[in-house]
């Protein structure tokens, strides 16, 4: 380095010392800055405040920090919760995404792998998520470990690596076997599901696994979904009853503030409506429900989309989902070969309705089936227009009921209370004319369809174009107003009097005689004529009166007439009534 340049960084380096006071002051403010701004951006993208009122985005085989470095898109796309998958350690450090299964072959109980990331990735995460009112649930597999290879001698035998603490406690196993009658309830929680099955009744191995959810709640989680949870004993079971589950979830630290689910795969001895006295469940039997209707390997029907068919469990309880990691990735392939449409149409369908707790499955990216490797992020269809409006459709209207309503097979209109609706038309181009109890008004279509819905007199009209959605709700309803001309025939008048109009509406006077909207034109008397601006869709009573400058008042005769605006039959004549 010559002489020049030495001089040259020693003035640089004098004076970023001489400044590093006010530059730290100066970073810290703009953290503080940055900060508030992140959850003022929060606030913006209207994330409900808990994970029962909003969707859930599974960010599968995600790392942490991919995760973490799109969260901003995540909190814009309307997902309140992300869904992790297990960060558990586990048996082998691969990467390849069709071995995808690793992770829910675990070794211990600790937090962090290599498919993820480290604890204290975790952490960052859970205290970026934060920011962006996005909570993070783990996906906890609690039944079993790793085994020691897929070879039937040691299929049910640990892997060689899982703790020592776990592995060489004989009281932490169960009978090293595999299910063989599916509808044998002790079969299916005290047998092994192809892997060695943990004795979770034991509460030494409880303690641990304890131990493990409040450190990750420690460092953020905000609750977790349990693997094979049917596959874990009921304190009410015949045979191998334990008190698992209410002790474990008993013992979470801020147990109140976690959403905790788990995996109850409807079918053989289930014990469905069980589990769900005592954390929320997998509506697995919906999930191919939603996927008949949408018309995968079946004729559409969206009829079919409407029963739950959960064992009568409260639909609040219920998590649900059009396809799940299982039925994409196991080798049955039950929802793989659906397409994106489908997709999008099955997430409307199950996204709009009330109370349940939607699941987004994040694909992996790219061509074939398992083409990206682990940790990385999957396709972008979770932040498709279409499946944006319809996540913030959803955590607009928590708290409202439903209505659901079909036209045909292919048009399914779901109706929230009386603030807004989503109309599914899995057919061609319709025209929609259905009763409803929104507000009047005229509802643009936040979807990519586009077009606008008129309520009126407790109708809904417009057109839908074929193969769309419509995602209509009260702020999306127009302040669109239409000058209407009113024609009142053959009112003779005498000296001094005027006729006006007068209704139950502000424009009208509300009833009021000195504020009734007049006088009218006299141009081709005895007929009066009024040009009134009127919103769009309002239906109201009115009747046309003849006023002095004394406010003496000669009312129409008979009833009340009746209006509703409407930017077609917008000219209005009749004779006024001595």
């Amino acid at each position: 380095m010559n002489k020049t340049a030495k001089r040259i960084l020693s003035v640089i380096l004098f004076f970023v010392l001489l400044t590093q006071p006010f530059a730290v002051s100066f970073e810290s403010a703009n953290n503080s800055n940055f900060l508030s701004w992140q959850v003022a951006e929060a606030a913006d993208n209207g994330l409900p405040s808990a994970t029962k009122d909003g969707v859930i985005l599974h960010a599968w085989n995600w790392s942490f920090n991919t995760i973490r470095s799109r969260l901003p898109e995540i909190a814009a796309a309307g997902f309140k919760t992300i869904q992790t998958s297990p960060i558990q350690g586990n048996k082998e450090n691969t990467m390849t995404g069709s071995i995808w299964w690793m992770l829910y072959q675990p070794i211990n109980f600790n937090i962090g792998n290599a498919q993820l990331g480290t604890r204290e990735q975790f952490r960052q995460l859970c205290a970026e998520a934060e920011n962006y009112g996005i909570n993070i649930i783990v996906d906890v597999v609690a039944n079993h470990t790793g085994n020691a290879g897929i070879d039937s001698s040691v299929q049910y035998v640990p892997a060689y690596n899982v703790d020592p603490s776990i592995r060489n406690n004989p009281s932490f196993w169960h009978e090293l076997s595999g299910i063989t009658n599916w509808n044998d309830r002790r079969q299916v929680t005290q047998l092994g599901i192809g892997l060695p099955d943990l004795n979770t009744s034991n509460q030494e191995l409880q303690d641990k696994i304890i131990a493990f959810l409040n450190d990750a709640i420690s460092l953020g989680a905000d609750g977790f979904r349990f693997d094979a949870a049917k596959h874990i004993e009921l304190p009410t079971d015949p045979y191998g009853a334990s008190n698992f589950w209410t002790r474990v979830l008993g013992s979470l630290s801020n147990n109140s503030n976690q959403y905790i689910y788990g995996e109850v795969l409807q079918g053989g001895a289930d014990a469905f409506a069980q589990y769900a006295n005592y954390m929320n469940v997998t509506a697995s039997n919906y999930g191919e429900s939603v996927r008949h209707a949408v018309g995968f390997n079946n004729a559409k029907n969206v009829n079919l989309a409407y029963n739950y068919n959960a064992a009568n469990v409260a639909p609040s309880k219920l998590v649900t989902w059009v396809e799940s990691h299982d039925t994409y990735a196991n080798l049955g392939d039950e929802s793989t070969n659906m397409n994106e449409w489908q997709i999008k149409m099955g997430w409307a369908i199950i996204a709009a309705r009330a109370q349940t707790v939607p699941l987004f499955f994040n694909r992996p990216a790219g061509t074939g089936k398992f083409a990206t490797t682990l940790g990385t992020a999957g396709n972008n269809l979770w932040k498709d227009p279409d499946v944006v409006a319809v996540n913030k459709f959803h955590n607009a209207m928590a708290g409202q009921g439903e209505y659901l309503r079909y036209q045909g097979n292919e048009i399914m209109l779901i109706e929230r209370g009386n603030k807004g609706m989503v109309i599914v038309n899995l057919g061609g181009n319709a025209a929609i004319n259905q009763p409803t109890n929104l507000a009047n008004g005229v509802y643009t279509n936040k979807a990519t369809g586009g077009g606008t819905f008129t309520v009126a007199n407790g109708r809904i009209t417009g057109n839908i174009t074929g193969g769309t959605v419509a995602v209509l709700n009260n702020d999306s309803t127009s302040t669109q107003s239409v000058n209407v001309a009113f024609t009142v025939r053959n009112a003779t008048t005498v000296m001094g009097q005027n006729v006006y109009l007068i209704g139950n509406i502000p424009g009208l006077g509300n009833w009021n005689v000195s504020q009734a909207f007049g006088p009218g034109n006299t141009a081709s008397y005895p007929h009066w004529g009024f040009t009134v601006n009127l919103p769009v869709g309002t239906t109201f009573e009115y009747k046309a009166i003849k006023r002095d400058a004394a406010n003496n008042v000669v009312w129409e005769s008979g009833a009340n007439r009746t209006y509703t605006v409407s930017a077609s039959n917008n000219q209005v004549s009749f004779d006024f009534r001595n």
